[in-house]
């Protein structure tokens, strides 16, 4: 009997050395992205402090890390698509775009003015945003059965923060723990779906009157309802459910490019015009 014992409280240590340590560093990294979000301040790689982390194990943490964001009176304003060209999915490592919650808090309308002092590192990127319209839990099996789903269509800005400490190491999975680093967004005017074909929308940029980026609808997987259909499918598969009013942004067209200060004005065609400026 003594002897099962002895056996037993060593499988139990063996246990404990190999959980124990890995369950705490990954409890570690979402508390330190956690605090650096609220303190505008940059972090280790997750993947420098977790060598085995996986793309399933990074939106696992994803998913707790936006939780205790949550708890803290928050709330969850949309979902946004990242990496949506197989250029950047080979260089960042990744076998498939990634996606992220949006907070509300980060929502901003036309003509925002953004400090870039609330950032580490701001990026911007010009894309297609929607409207939902009504309440997705399950997944959507067509883009017939989306569109249906889908209220309203607007020219949206993204401006993400990339708040890692060491970018020459940034790996995919990294961004998907920090939410795919967003922090704020920028809202249009909205459209009904039958007011533009959102497949042909092009993007011109201007910083000061100066164009510095340009970009088209396909740019995003090559398709706007197959990035739209492929990020409410991914958003339910890690356990969201989608609600209306929510918004949803299917990745950049044309290049994110740094935030630097001066007067931006974005041009969507027939998705219309937005300006911000960045200070």
């Amino acid at each position: 009997m003594k002897r099962n014992i002895c056996s037993l409280f060593s499988i139990l240590m063996i246990v404990l050395c190999f959980v124990g340590p890995s369950t705490a560093s990954e409890q570690d990294v979402i508390a330190e992205i956690v605090a650096a979000r609220e303190a505008v301040k940059s972090i280790p790689l997750p993947s420098s402090k977790l060598p085995n982390l996986t793309e399933e194990k990074a939106y696992v943490l994803q998913k707790q890390m936006a939780e205790k964001v949550l708890s803290k009176g928050e709330k969850i304003g949309g979902f946004k698509a990242g990496l949506t060209s197989n250029a950047l999915q080979q260089r960042f490592g990744v076998g498939s775009a990634v996606l992220g919650p949006m907070f509300k808090s980060g929502e901003l309308g036309p003509d925002a003015v953004v400090d870039v002092k609330g950032f580490t590192r701001l990026f911007i990127e010009t894309e297609v945003g929607y409207v939902v319209g009504e309440k997705i839990t399950q997944p959507v099996k067509d883009v017939a059965s989306l569109k249906k789903m889908i209220k309203e269509v607007f020219p949206a800005v993204e401006l993400p923060d990339i708040r890692f400490a060491e970018m020459k190491d940034l790996k995919g999975i990294d961004l998907i723990v920090d939410a795919v680093s967003s922090s704020k967004y920028i809202v249009g005017k909205s459209l009904t779906m039958d007011k533009v074909d959102v497949d042909q929308v092009q993007v011109s940029l201007a910083l000061d009157g100066k164009v510095v980026n340009e970009g088209k609808a396909a740019d995003a997987m090559g398709d706007q309802w197959k990035a739209l259909l492929w990020l409410v499918n991914g958003v339910i598969a890690q356990g969201w459910s989608i609600e209306p009013g929510q918004v949803l942004i299917t990745g950049a067209m044309g290049n994110m490019i740094p935030g630097k200060p001066g007067k931006y004005e974005g041009d969507w065609g027939p998705l219309g015009k937005l300006s911000w400026t960045v200070k």
